[in-house]
Parts: structure tokens; sequence; C-alpha cells
């Protein structure tokens, strides 16, 4: 039986952001960052609310890694600055095309 990210008897504080029902949440995380690396950040957080943005942030990144392992999130970023680059240029391209139409 999956006991979340806590070990039995021990309060933690990584409990309300792992819940049972949703073990594949920590297990990604737990696979790029560690257990005792996630609790270490979220002790070190003081409220409720940074220590979900910080949850959140840390499964956006693991998932990422798991995508990508060498560029993370990054690696997306690259793609996309990538593709919009390329529509810019597409653009600047049919501009001048319509610009060249229209002074003939």
């Amino acid at each position: 039986m999956y006991d979340g990210p806590c070990r039995l008897g021990k309060p933690c504080n990584c409990r309300p952001f792992f819940p049972s029902m949703d073990w594949e949440k920590f297990d990604r995380v737990h696979k790029i960052f560690g257990a005792e690396n996630v609790r270490k950040i979220l002790n070190d957080l003081d409220e409720h609310q940074h220590r979900e943005n910080a949850v959140n942030a840390l499964c956006y990144e693991a998932e990422a890694r798991i995508n990508d392992p060498i560029y993370g999130y990054v690696g997306r970023e690259l793609v996309l600055n990538n593709i919009l680059n390329n529509l810019k240029r597409e653009i600047d391209s049919e501009s001048n095309e319509l610009v060249t139409i229209m002074d003939k």
C-alpha cells in the first residue's frame, strides 16, 4: 500500500501536497529531486501558499526533466522560440512581398 511521501507515523510537510490517490505526482518529483530534498525545500518555506507554489514548480520541472533530461523545461522554451522566430521571418518575408506587389 502506498503511504505517500511520508513514512508511517512521522509528521510530514509533504502530505497535503502529495495525496495518496495521486502517487504518480510524488513519484515523478522523488525520481528527479529525491524525497529528502523536497522535504528540505518545503521546510524552508513558511506559508502554505508558498509550499503549494513550490510543489507545483517542482512537479512542472520534474515532468519537464523526465520528458527532456538534458534541457528540462528550457528545451520546450527553445522549441517555442524557434517556432516564433520562424513565424516572424515568414511574416517579414510576406510583408516584403506584399510591399513589392503594391509598388508595381
